[in-house]
Order: structure tokens, then sequence, then C-alpha cells
């Protein structure tokens, strides 16, 4: 489903519709100048029930790319993918249409939903991204439930596992999902598992689980580098 102001045509191909995304867009970059701006989130999963919809959108992208660089010239521009889906649909044909659109590919990554441990992950997991594509990688959400048999000591070894995956990748940023712990309440199970509540660095009163301790050091030993 799109979603459009009131007045225009909720479609990709729409011309009103594509002005003022383009529009939205290029006043972000000119306003705020950020270092990153994302034009869309998971965005393989709505190609899987609208197909039809993927050439508008890469045209789109194009165009707003060049609308961004015009005003904001060093805002890296990136489009995120679903990486589990991505997988599970053989959709990799995507990073070969957004290489030259974009200049960073993005990821969401939750390996816990299809492996039953962080070691079940193959070697080449991550790497297999490098047969498709020569761009930097902005891991934009990544994270391990805490919600298993093995809880928060599996949730650790996930963060290790994922470093010692990606070793020599080119690797623009890596960000966990949530800092606490939520409930979810109120949000469909279609939209958000349950497990996703356990997600987090962090229990919901603040204290630290086992993989926050490692991501902190990691955040140090960076600084310190």
């Amino acid at each position: 489903m799109i979603d459009a102001p009131e007045g225009i045509t909720p479609s990709l191909s729409d011309p009103g519709f594509r002005e003022a995304w383009i529009e939205e867009a290029r006043s972000l970059a000119e306003e705020f100048t950020p270092e990153y701006l994302s034009l869309g989130n998971e965005v393989n999963d709505y190609f899987l029930l609208h197909p039809s919809d993927l050439e508008p959108y890469l045209s789109l992208v194009s165009e707003a790319y060049s609308a961004v660089k015009l005003v904001s010239p060093k805002t890296k521009v990136l489009v995120v993918l679903s990486y589990n889906h991505l997988l599970q649909e053989n959709q990799w044909d995507l990073l070969t249409l957004l290489e030259n659109r974009v200049d960073l590919i993005g990821l969401t990554t939750y390996p816990y939903q299809v492996f039953a441990s962080p070691e079940d992950l193959p070697q080449d997991y991550y790497l297999r991204l490098s047969r498709y594509t020569r761009k930097p990688l902005a891991f934009t959400e990544i994270g391990w439930s805490s919600s298993g048999t093995s809880g928060e000591n599996e949730q650790a070894r996930f963060l290790l596992r994922f470093l010692e995956l990606t070793k020599g990748m080119e690797l623009e940023m890596v960000n966990w999902l949530f800092l606490h712990d939520t409930t979810l309440t109120g949000i469909p199970a279609y939209i958000a598992h349950p497990d996703t509540g356990t997600v987090a660095l962090k229990r919901v009163d603040g204290s630290e689980k086992e993989v926050y301790r490692i991501w902190k050091a990691l955040k140090e030993l960076k600084g310190s580098g």
C-alpha cells in the first residue's frame, strides 16, 4: 500500500505523486544536509506483492538521487532491503538494479527468525552479497531475540558471529535494532513478532544484557582507533 497526501494519486507512476516524492527528498536534504538519506525501507517486501511497481520505483530513486545531490552533495543515499526476505525469495537482482542508483545498499538482518543458533549461519551468509554488489553496505537494523532457550547468551553469540561473518567486508554502518526491550503493545504480529520485543541491547528496566557489554566494548574500541 502506498500512502499519499490528500489530492495526490497514490501511484509510483503518477506524475503528481512522483513530483511530490522527489520534492520531499530534496527538501529534507536541503534543510538538514544529513549524512545519510534512505529512499525506502525493506522495499523488496513491497515488490513481492507489486512487481509491476519496480520499474517506476527505480526511476523514481534515480530522479530523487539527483535532486538530493544538487542541494546536499555529501549526503549518502541508500535504499534498504530485508536480507531475510531477499534470501528467501532469491531477490538478488534487486542489488544489481540498485547498483548505479545509490551510494550504499542498506540491509536489515534478523537471522534468529530462520536459524536455531548463531553458529548455524553459513560461513558465506553475508559474503555472498559481494557477488551482486560492490557498494558499501549499511546494516541499518541487526538483532537476535533473547527469548530463545539460550536467552541472552545466544544473543551475544550472534553479535560475535556477525562480526566474524562480515570481517573484511566494506560496512558503512551497523545499527542494533533497539536499545531497550519493549512489549510491542498494540502492534499486530504480522508487523512485529512478539520475540522482536526482546531483541534489544538492554532489558525493559534499563539493565544491561550480555550483548550490550560487547556492543559497548566495540564502540570504545572504534573510538580509540
